[in-house]
């Protein structure tokens, strides 16, 4: 049975900037740079950015928390909610 987790929508906005930014940076489409990351370093930008929209910060103050936070982030990955964070992601680059 599929469970439907509701994503943060600070945080998957501010992740899915930082990804789109990313692939510009090295010319490469947002879907390229997201399928290149693993679900470990994709949690640890999930957990940053979780973490800095908690404060209410945007814009680059956003990034920059959700960067510190990411250097802090559990090891375990949370699978299901990994998943869905990449698949609205993917979803969004469309």
């Amino acid at each position: 049975m599929a469970t439907n987790l509701e994503l943060p929508e600070a945080a998957l906005t501010g992740l899915r900037d930082r990804l789109m930014a990313n692939a510009a940076d090295e010319d490469k489409t947002p879907a390229e740079e997201l399928n290149g990351l693993s679900d470990g370093v994709l949690s640890a930008y999930w957990h940053g950015y979780v973490e800095a929209s908690k404060s209410g910060s945007t814009g680059q103050a956003l990034h920059i928390a959700a960067f510190g936070a990411s250097l802090f982030a559990p090891t375990a990955v949370g699978g299901a909610e990994i998943g869905a964070v990449r698949t609205a992601l993917a979803q969004s680059f469309k």
